[in-house]
């Protein structure tokens, strides 16, 4: 497949690139402000309106300071897709939801209580017929992620805001495994476990974590109901208790 990866110098997206490259396919990633570390860098900024080459594309770009451009991004990519008729695998947040009633199946109604869920809900708004919506949760595995508020000693953690966090590696690899199977909507993909920041802090190696609740204005337990994804998918993703004691 040719395959084109939005953000391809990202957290998420150069994971992907990186398994996609591996996996014997012809991968294009958007560069804007660095290059990205592996495949045939595009310069292109998805805030303007362009067009594309490819079968696939995983879109994984964002700014979670900037809803707009979230919004505006999600828009052309998902225009480009269509006019080139390639396959759209869009990344979206399990912060689409209010942290009120957990765990959260595909069925329940979003209530993002934050601008970066509410953006992020438009945007999956905005994906044509025949797209998948992914929504994950917290990223870790590598450098950076929920790996990168760790490094100061004593940093504050909230203990009641429920995230499923999930291996970046092993999302890439779910990601591109779903980009050839004939699903489309919304589709939860995160690990089992449901933990707490703090939890999730102590679990990573975190220096004498401090633990606060979550303040108003975020959302609380947002863990996600991902069977539907564990039944089509090839290998299941591991929660991040048993990874990091195994």
């Amino acid at each position: 497949m040719r395959v084109l990866v939005t953000g391809g110098a990202g957290y998420l997206g150069s994971e992907v690139c990186r398994l996609a490259l591996e996996a014997g396919h012809d991968v294009v990633a958007t560069q804007l402000r660095r290059p990205p570390p592996y495949g045939t860098p595009l310069p292109l900024d998805i805030r303007e309106p362009f067009d594309l080459d490819a079968d696939v594309v995983v879109h994984t770009a964002y700014v979670q300071s900037d809803p707009d451009t979230i919004v505006r991004g999600t828009h052309n990519v998902a225009d480009a897709a269509r006019r080139a008729g390639a396959r759209l695998v869009h990344l979206s947040t399990d912060l689409v939801f209010d942290g009120e009633h957990a765990p959260y199946t595909e069925d329940d109604e979003p209530r993002p209580v934050s601008d970066y869920g509410r953006a992020k809900l438009e945007a999956e708004r905005l994906l044509p017929p025949g797209a998948l919506a992914v929504r994950t949760s917290l990223l870790y595995g590598k450098p950076g992620g929920a790996q990168e508020a760790l490094a100061a000693r004593g940093r504050t953690f909230y203990v009641d805001e429920i995230r499923c966090p999930t291996r970046v590696d092993e999302l890439a690899a779910a990601l591109l495994e779903l980009a050839g199977l004939d699903v489309t909507g919304v589709l939860h993909v995160a690990a089992p476990d449901a933990v707490s920041r703090f939890e999730l802090a102590v679990l990573l190696g975190a220096r004498d974590p401090v633990g606060a609740s979550t303040p108003p204005g975020r959302a609380r337990n947002v863990a996600l109901d991902s069977s539907r994804s564990a039944a089509l998918l090839g290998l299941p993703l591991t929660g991040v208790a048993a990874l990091l004691h195994s």
